[in-house]
């Protein structure tokens, strides 16, 4: 997606006002996070597009992606959608996003990756892979699967769930282009310091690995 490997996508956890969030996201940018992810499931169309456009005055425009709101992300121009199981399928999403956006959806098997690959998605997300708060008592699929994924699809895999600094590198060892996180830069008392933890391990591994 980008050509600065490997990726750091800021996911928003839904705990967060508008003006909240914006503080942190505008430390998080400052501290090297890739791109953004609205991801506000109790928020209505109007509102998320408030969010966009605010988000858009501290980071680029197509830095700035939609969770499910295929509509919002035309409307506001940004950097695309990322569709969830629930969404519309991304060949439907194609014929309502601009030329130019892209499209990314989240997976959690082979089976689905494949499925996702056959409708022209133009990235992946792949989890949960650690233990994660937003995801209790559900066991982490870890990252056999992924790498297995990573091999077989020529596509940028993102891995997402219970990802920190200190295992980054098991992430990117499995093939993935980048990471995702929430709470550990949202929940963090220094969204700037926690983003910058991340990046740092990024790119530590990156170039102890190339």
């Amino acid at each position: 997606m980008d050509n600065r490997y490997p990726e750091l996508h800021l996911v928003t956890s839904g705990r967060q006002e508008r003006d909240s969030l914006l503080r942190i996201a505008e430390a998080a940018y400052a501290g090297g996070i890739t791109y953004l992810h609205i991801r506000e499931k109790q928020r209505t169309a109007r509102e998320i597009m408030e969010w966009a456009v605010a988000l858009a005055e501290i980071m680029p425009r197509d830095r700035i992606f939609i969770n499910d709101r295929v509509d919002v992300a035309a409307a506001t121009s940004c950097g695309g959608a990322h569709l969830a199981y629930h969404s519309i399928p991304a060949a439907a999403a194609r014929t309502v996003l601009k030329p130019g956006q892209k499209i990314g959806c989240s997976v959690h098997s082979m089976a689905e990756a494949q499925a996702a690959l056959s409708q022209k998605v133009d990235y992946l997300f792949y989890g949960h892979i650690f233990a994660s708060g937003s995801k209790p008592g559900v066991a982490p699929r870890g990252t056999e699967e992924l790498s297995e994924i990573t091999c077989s699809l020529d596509i940028p895999v993102i891995g997402i769930g219970g990802i920190k600094p200190d295992n980054v590198g098991r992430v990117l060892a499995a093939g993935c282009a980048g990471v995702a996180v929430l709470s550990g830069i949202t929940e963090a008392p220094d969204s700037k310091r926690a983003a910058q933890a991340y990046r740092e391990a990024l790119d530590r591994w990156r170039e102890e690995n190339t």
